[in-house]
């Protein structure tokens, strides 16, 4: 029995004919189903009773599925769904199902088949023409899985349509797409992309595109990830992937929106669009002008823009300006002297340190001082140095002990402080309250050093205060101190307020303070803190208790700045980006772009991502349309976290932006493959790196990183004639090019990069080194700036250690590092990666000049794990060439350097004068000596000499060798007669045998 021209009746059962009193149930016909009820039928999901009323009718296309047939006692039930509401028909006839099972399953097949067909080939139209995004892969895997659960099973016994059965068996194909598949099917889409547009993508730019920049152009998920190797091309991605959206039809010039850091930047990139597309219609934007066009598009005005925002040394003196109105109040002047006395540096406990060189180095790369300038040796010393100098007590760190104690092997004692107008001293003792000291100073020798100094006074009668390091540790030092001091009648005249601000201004600690608040004003701006917000930073700064003495200070600078603002109706950069998310946020502007494109981003901040995001969620409502994000940036080369850049939105951008194609580009047409190897080698140290594996176009088989290693003020030879390391690596530079070493096309350039400018040469001196290397042209450059630049040769300089040297050691303070974006774990990350950036400027050839008796930790690292560099281009000094032999005995960490004195040449440490340790060199030649090669003997570096003395197996000591009345031996230089700490330790020179390595000219 045919249905689709006529209707046909679905009667009752004998027993729903006497309970409803109807024979027919439902009626069935071609456009629907009929159902003829007056006590209605039973909503199954909830169970109640759901009115229908007589003979309503439900299109087929209604019905969720075809309506199921069930036996039961009383006849069949018919249930069916409709926009997933359920209904139940019961008391049917016993024959229903085999009447009209089948004919009903038809009628739905038919009615619905166009459905089907149009979706299936709406999906198959998708993939041929775009990328498949997984924003539109879900909104297909949703259709295909509601239209699969609606066929089958059950159609698949059916005798459906020979189109109707290719439909389905499609339906069903891409109902089971795994993510293989889903690979494959963009896979797909790409080479044919690459087929296609093949002649475009060969001229787009100066040389075709690689494989690999190609499928950069046409990958277009929501989030695009390009992750883009120094010199691999990175804005001929930029400007072909504009100019394939274009010809490909995907987007028209005004619904593109390239984001670029800064003018320069952003013009460069309008040039280069306008070149090679032959279009003015794709502006580069800046994040400035982008603001203030979402701004000026809501408010129907362009808004004032604060000449601050693009003037950071403008900013800078008016904060400076305006802390010093504050200062003129008496309440914040206090705060602030208590402040710069007690608060200033980022305190460390020397029982936090397994080597006295390592804090040393800590106390020197933070160039800890009083307030009168005086470098201290702890931060015991320097609270008392500061009150004392407040109090007006007038004192002198170190000063030499009134009475002459010296000895031909020991200097004069010095005292920590002296306060002339009393006579008295201060003795500062780094002991614990169970008398111990820190982990790398003798406990024994030092309680003695304590007797020692305490007989001292006692014998020349000098009136001596001892303090503690406990003292300081519990908070007691300055009380304990006030009561010593009263009882020698010391007298206090507070220094006035000016005479301290005078000093604070000397040292240049106002100026300073000012620049970090100008810094910190953007960065708790864009943090758009509430209370409970500031008290989560106070909470996780290294200092809580610093970080909060720094922000009472800044609060009231904070202040005056939003009501400078406001008096000025002028907003600043911070407001622009705040206002310009709240509008895109609420719906007031609805983006118009629907490709957005960011360089750079390894430098975004966690506001302009926020920014970016939501201009990408942005579009008109009930919009079908959702714009692709594409980031292009670096995560090796993200080096400013100091101005709020966040590397984790490159690391995680996955995790911040939700899923995400992610590409490489992996080919560098910069430097050759050694540069390269070095380079990748150092920066993946650091695992949260990610992983790439850069290729250069340009491969050599030598070292092309060189290491120079030379002192500054070390002396030309007759093998190095020039005057200093620098002009010594520019002739090895002229060498190779007079040699056609690197087969050079224009005159070649050369950098020379420091971390800081006061490193490199200043203008007048790179003029001299211009007029000297005439077929050079050389310009400086710090590592920062030359960030997107390339020379054929690069100088890198200034790798020493310390506050100023590279990786920089100084401690940021916590404020400022509170509101910076979290600290990486690995140490040095950032600095890691400056290195990176300094080493891939170049072409050809890299030079690291490099003070081995001062060197940075990363040259150290180059020199001794492995790396394919050249070490032996350059003649190398003795000093220099085993600095690892000729290490401080009592710090550690420090490099022992040659220093001439009033009469006579010896060897200091270089963390002097915080470690005062010296010692003669080789009594034969000079030379220095080391303690590594055999136990218990000091023995020449210079080969020429090989001269071996013992060492004291008491204390250590350099032995001298001494004409005694049974002849020659060996006495501890130690030795002070009666006065303690006093070594008597003798060796007889006949009984003690001297170690060989091989013979020596010398040996005593």
């Amino acid at each position: 029995m045919s249905l689709t021209h006529s209707e046909q009746d679905i009667k009752h059962s004998w027993f729903g004919h006497f309970f409803i009193g109807k024979a027919d149930a439902v009626k069935l016909s071609a456009s629907g189903i009929s159902i003829n009820r007056t006590k209605g039928g039973f909503f199954a999901h909830s169970r109640s009773v759901n009115k229908v009323a007589a003979d309503e009718h439900f299109t087929w296309q209604q019905l969720d599925s075809p309506p199921v047939f069930t036996l039961s006692p009383l006849g069949y039930l018919l249930s069916f769904t409709v926009s997933g509401k359920a209904y139940q028909l019961p008391f049917l006839s016993y024959f229903a199902q085999h009447q009209f099972g089948n004919e009903i399953a038809l009628l739905w097949t038919n009615a619905n088949g166009a459905r089907i067909a149009e979706l299936v080939a709406k999906v198959d139209k998708i993939l041929a023409h775009t990328y498949l995004r997984e924003s539109r892969l879900a909104m297909i895997q949703t259709r295909i899985a509601r239209e699969y659960q609606r066929w089958f099973p059950w159609c698949e016994n059916l005798p459906l349509a020979a189109n109707l059965h290719t439909v389905l068996a499609r339906l069903k194909q891409i109902h089971r797409w795994t993510r293989a598949d889903v690979k494959q099917l963009r896979e797909d889409y790409i080479q044919s992309q690459l087929v296609k547009f093949a002649d475009y993508f060969e001229h787009v730019e100066s040389n075709p595109l690689t494989e690999k920049q190609r499928r950069a152009c046409i990958i277009d998920d929501n989030n695009n990830l390009l992750l883009a190797g120094a010199g691999t091309g990175k804005t001929s991605v930029m400007v072909g992937r504009a100019g394939y959206l274009l010809k490909s039809g995907q987007a028209k010039a005004d619904e593109i929106l390239l984001l670029a850091y800064g003018r320069k930047a952003a013009d460069e990139m309008d040039e280069r669009i306008k070149n090679k597309l032959g279009t003015e219609d794709i502006k580069a934007s800046t994040f400035h002008s982008l603001g203030l066009k979402i701004i000026a598009d809501v408010e129907r005005a362009k808004p004032s823009l604060s000449p601050w925002a693009e003037d950071d040394k403008a900013k800078e003196l008016w904060v400076h300006n305006t802390l010093e109105t504050l200062i003129e109040d008496e309440a914040y002047r206090k705060q602030l002297f208590e402040y710069f006395s007690r608060f200033y540096y980022v305190e460390k406990s020397p029982f936090e340190f397994e080597v006295e060189g390592e804090y040393f180095q800590y106390l020197n790369d933070n160039d800890i001082r009083t307030l009168k300038g005086e470098r201290v040796k702890s931060f015991g010393e320097l609270y008392i140095a500061n009150w004392l100098f407040s109090n007006g007590i007038e004192y002198v760190y170190e000063a030499k002990y009134e009475h002459d104690v010296r000895s031909i092997d020991f200097r004069q004692y010095q005292p920590d402080f002296y306060l002339p107008e009393y006579q008295v001293y201060l003795e500062y003792y780094g002991i614990d309250e169970h008398q111990h000291t820190a982990p790398y100073i003798d406990n024994h020798k030092y309680l003695e050093s304590m007797a020692w100094k305490r007989q001292l006074h006692k014998q020349h009668g000098t009136k001596c205060v001892e303090l503690f390091y406990y003292q300081h540790k519990n908070g007691s030092l300055i009380g304990k101190l006030e009561q010593a001091l009263q009882v020698f009648k010391v007298q206090y005249a507070p220094l006035p307020d000016e005479a301290i601000l005078a000093t604070l201004h000397e040292l240049g600690r106002v100026t300073e303070l000012a620049k970090m608040f100008s810094q910190l004003i953007g960065l708790y701006k864009a943090a758009c803190l509430d209370e409970h917000g500031l008290e989560e930073v106070f909470a996780r700064a290294t200092d809580a208790q610093q970080t909060r003495k720094a922000f009472e200070l800044l609060e009231p600078i904070i202040t005056r700045y939003e009501q400078h603002l406001a008096i000025n109706g002028d907003i600043d950069f911070d407001d622009m980006i705040s206002k310009a998310l709240t509008y895109l946020q609420r719906g007031q502007f609805i983006s118009p772009w629907r490709f957005i494109m960011v360089d750079e981003f390894q430098d975004i901040s966690e506001p302009r991502a926020r920014l970016v995001r939501a201009l990408r969620d942005s579009c008109a409502p009930h919009s079908k349309v959702q714009a692709s994000l594409f980031c292009v940036g670096d995560d090796w080369q993200a080096i400013y976290r100091f101005s709020g850049a966040d590397v984790s939105l490159t690391t995680q951008f996955t995790h911040y932006f939700g899923p995400t194609a992610q590409s490489d580009l992996d080919l560098t047409f910069r430097f050759n493959s050694s540069i390269g190897q070095v380079a990748t080698q150092f920066v993946t140290q650091n695992p949260t790196q990610l992983s790439k594996d850069i290729r250069s176009l340009k491969q050599v088989a030598s070292p092309a990183v060189s290491i120079l290693r030379r002192g500054e003020n070390e002396p030309p030879s007759k093998d190095e004639p020039s005057p200093n390391p620098l002009e010594q690596a520019l002739t090895a530079i002229s060498a190779r090019i007079s040699a056609g070493s690197d087969k050079l096309n224009s005159v070649p350039s050369v950098y020379l990069l420091a971390r800081f400018w006061f490193q490199l040469p200043d203008k007048t001196q790179v003029n001299q080194l211009k007029a000297k290397y005439p077929k050079l042209k050389v310009e400086c450059q710090s590592f920062h700036a030359s960030k997107g630049k390339e020379a054929d040769y690069v100088v890198i300089m200034g790798m020493k250690t310390g506050m100023r040297g590279f990786p920089s050691m100084k401690i940021t303070p916590p404020i400022l590092d509170a509101f910076l974006p979290k600290t990486e774990t690995f140490e040095f990350a950032e600095e890691r990666r400056l290195f990176y950036v300094a080493l891939t400027r170049a072409k050809h050839r890299v030079y690291v000049i490099a003070d081995m008796t001062d060197v940075s930790p990363f040259v150290t690292e180059l020199l001794t794990k492995d790396y394919p560099i050249e070490q032996d281009e350059f003649s190398t000094s003795l000093v220099q060439r085993l600095f690892k032999e000729v290490k401080c005995v009592r710090c550690s960490t420090g490099t022992l350097k040659p220093r001439t004195g009033n009469f006579k040449s010896f060897y200091s440490c270089s963390h002097f004068p915080l470690c005062e340790h010296k010692e003669q060199g080789c009594q034969l030649c000079a030379s220095p000596m080391t303690r590594n090669r055999f136990a218990g003997f000091k023995v020449c570096l210079n080969e020429a000499c090989g001269h071996i003395s013992p060492l004291c197996n008491l204390c250590g000591g350099d032995m001298l060798l001494k004409d005694g009345r049974f002849g020659p031996f060996w006495a501890c230089r130690n030795y002070r007669g009666q006065n303690l700490p006093s070594c008597t330790n003798t060796l007889n020179k006949a009984k003690l045998s001297l170690p060989s390595e091989r013979p020596k000219k010398h040996v005593s």
